[in-house]
């Protein structure tokens, strides 16, 4: 593969796009992060034939284009009930957004493929920090609490357990091929991993509110899987109906169900959710719409609001045009979805992971 061509090709590995799409040049990687207040401690070491596994689903053509600015945060955050942290792979971003006013209250710099994200009890955020195999913790206010150097794979998405704390990454591949789910007691402990023998790439994952496990991704031969994990390894749940293209794994908290997303629904370029059952029963799909009252591109990771009442998440436009638009961060109502209840006026370049801070 050519340097000049590894970030094309990191989306077109898991999309099924042809390698046609990559008729524009995206920019090599840089040497490493960059310089700034918040992020200063990375590491960028993931092998050129290792990132062209890593993305969990944005379907990107063109150039990407870092942001080499400062990050910086309002200081009123600190007074904020709630707020939705964005990650957008295109520029290296995560953006801080206050709820439900989407106003922007800070823009942190210096990632690179920040991806998945997860929220836990006290409001802090962890971020997959893909090309560095590194988990991050942001406070609210921006600043690493703490790291995870994954020497286990490229992690992609979390999921934080609401009975004990502790965290479940799920790694898009591993060092001997499939991915796998790191259950991490403490951010220092060494993890326990978990696997299904008939998934490949793990993508996102979920807790209920007894600290059950889900987690969607592919098979080995690229089918959609999702699976329920125990102890000490997951199985394939059994769905009666057909999810496309793994998004999202939540918890529905009000009506005590399981929400999976799919970033292909119907096989379109659209985005929806489906109410899940134990036994992998699907119910009636939520739709999700753009302001303009067309459907979602590519809703890549949304999360459901603690109370169930909202969704935020990002819109990627690109997917349908495949020109380098741009798209928006949203918050939908939910369970109605529909039209964006509050949007972004400044949309984002590839939006990809949603985690909700609450004071």
């Amino acid at each position: 593969m050519q340097t000049s061509s590894w970030r094309c090709a990191f989306w077109l590995a898991i999309t099924g796009l042809s390698l046609a799409a990559c008729t524009s040049s995206p920019t090599p990687p840089s040497s490493g992060l960059t310089p700034n207040a918040v992020m200063n401690d990375a590491r960028h070491s993931v092998p050129l034939h290792r990132r062209s596994d890593a993305f969990i689903g944005v379907r990107m053509v063109g150039a990407v284009h870092p942001d080499h600015h400062k990050s910086w945060v309002s200081p009123d955050v600190r007074r904020a009930k709630r707020l939705y942290f964005a990650s957008d792979v295109w520029n290296d971003d995560v953006y801080i957004f206050t709820l439900p006013g989407m106003a922007l209250k800070g823009v942190l710099t210096g990632f690179n493929e920040p991806q998945g994200e997860c929220a836990d009890k006290a409001g802090n955020i962890w971020v997959a920090n893909s090309n560095t195999e590194q988990m991050f913790e942001l406070s609210r206010t921006g600043s690493i609490i703490n790291t995870i150097n994954d020497t286990y794979g490229a992690p992609v998405s979390c999921a934080i357990n609401p009975k004990n704390g502790a965290m479940a990454v799920t790694d898009f591949w591993g060092t001997s091929g499939a991915g796998q789910v790191l259950i991490y007691a403490t951010p220092s402990s060494t993890p326990t991993i978990l696997a299904n023998p008939s998934q490949y790439n793990y993508f996102f994952d979920g807790y209920d509110s007894a600290g059950n496990l889900w987690t969607d991704g592919l098979t080995y031969g690229g089918s959609y899987i999702l699976s329920a994990c125990g102890k000490s390894s997951c199985s394939t749940i059994s769905l009666s109906g057909t999810i496309y293209y793994p998004g999202a794994v939540e918890w529905d908290n009000v009506a005590r169900t399981w929400v999976v997303f799919d970033q292909l629904c119907d096989d379109t370029f659209s985005s929806c959710s489906y109410p899940v059952s134990g036994s992998g029963k699907l119910g009636t799909p939520t739709n999700y719409l753009n302001s303009s009252g067309a459907n979602v591109c590519d809703l890549v990771q949304g999360t459901i609001a603690a109370n169930s009442k909202y969704l935020v998440g990002g819109d990627y436009t690109g997917t349908c045009y495949g020109d380098g638009h741009s798209g928006n961060y949203d918050r939908w109502a939910y369970p109605a979805g529909g039209k964006p209840s509050n949007a972004t006026a400044d949309g984002p370049y590839v939006p990809v992971g949603a985690a909700i801070s609450v004071k």
